[in-house]
């Protein structure tokens, strides 16, 4: 009987002890979320976009722990990548018949492109977010870039029309207001020190010529001398207009090129006047184009803006692809104007590459 009467008297008071345990337990959790909660407003309140921001943010007001300004910044990159997914989807839908009239030539196709181009640069900056001064400054870049594409997509949608413009436009707008929130994350989270373009650590060339610390030893000698020994033979291709080449235009070759490749692509491009506009999108990386000098080596575009092209595709040598060099040949671009004349301008890859 008297042991009965303790183990009951035990457990009187053993369950108590649990239930206050358990009470305080709950009220802390609630305070801490909600002392994140009001950090995570009051930070999305210095962003371009607050209530876009505090729509992404709003499942880290569950976790206990206050979060960072750093794991809010890859969050905040996380819905940017799935707003970036549904707006690809619907670009592909604006391609339907009666969807979409283009006021200007190329103008859904360049926001195609411009969006692959978004969506990769939001990848890579989902991987570089991390305590990292450098990764992080190079995540900003990524994001600077992806949110120029914002206007120029829609400047060439401003004239057009269809049951699809007004739902394309304002899922662009939406999907690029994540953008803009994430790079004001990363900058808060420390992406403030970028690479400079010249430093006391830029090489220096025979001819006193200074190149960023981060251009390699390869990249310099094929900018100084257009040396590409080191490259595969098998990557490195001649454009030629007489046919004497492997291609009689450079867009040829540029088609040619490996996707995705990781080595260096060449394409030696022989005296010539090229009356082309080549692009090279984004899946073409590393590619090097090599004339035989600027005064010989000619491409020559002859689109406009005038003649209902948009801006961007009018561009005689448009470069979407990283790691792209150019040298000894020059970027031309001819345009028709209202008294019956050609006006031609000249952009000249200096002798020693871009």
């Amino acid at each position: 009987m008297a042991s009965a009467l303790v183990t009951c008297l035990l457990v009187l008071v053993i369950l108590p002890s649990s239930t206050v345990s358990s009470s305080y337990s709950n009220a802390s959790a609630t305070t801490m979320n909600a002392s994140s909660a009001k950090s995570i407003q009051a930070l999305c309140q210095t962003t371009p976009y607050p209530a876009a921001c505090l729509d992404s943010l709003k499942l880290s007001v569950s976790i206990t722990i206050d979060p960072s300004v750093l794991s809010l910044a890859l969050r905040s990159l996380q819905a940017a990548i799935s707003e970036a997914t549904k707006l690809s989807s619907l670009l592909s839908s604006a391609g339907h018949a009666g969807a979409l009239v283009e006021s200007q030539r190329s103008s859904l196709r360049d926001c195609r492109e411009l969006h692959q181009i978004t969506a990769a640069s939001l990848r890579r900056s989902a991987g570089l977010v991390e305590p990292d001064a450098r990764k992080l400054a190079d995540a900003r870049a990524y994001l600077s870039a992806a949110l120029t594409n914002r206007a120029t997509c829609l400047e060439g949608l401003t004239g057009a029309r269809g049951p699809l413009k007004d739902t394309l436009v304002d899922s662009w707008i939406a999907s690029y207001a994540h953008v803009s929130n994430s790079l004001s994350l990363v900058t808060r989270s420390g992406g403030r020190i970028g690479r400079r373009l010249s430093s006391s650590y830029s090489h220096r060339s025979s001819q006193g010529r200074g190149f960023p610390a981060w251009v390699g030893r390869r990249e310099r000698r094929l900018l100084q001398d257009g040396d590409y020994g080191e490259v595969d033979p098998a990557s490195v291709v001649t454009v030629a207009p007489d046919g004497t080449g492997n291609f009689t235009t450079v867009a040829e070759a540029v088609a040619w090129a490996p996707s995705y490749y990781d080595d260096r692509t060449i394409i030696l491009v022989r005296a010539g006047v090229y009356e082309e506009n080549v692009e090279i999108p984004g899946d073409k990386t590393n590619i090097v184009l090599i004339g035989d000098g600027r005064d010989v080596t000619v491409i020559r575009g002859h689109r406009s803006v005038g003649d209902g092209w948009t801006t961007f595709a009018s561009a005689t040598v448009a470069v979407s692809g990283q790691g792209f060099l150019a040298r000894d040949i020059a970027f031309t671009v001819s345009q028709f104007i209202d008294d019956g004349e050609w006006l031609e301008s000249t952009a000249f890859p200096y002798d020693n590459g871009v």
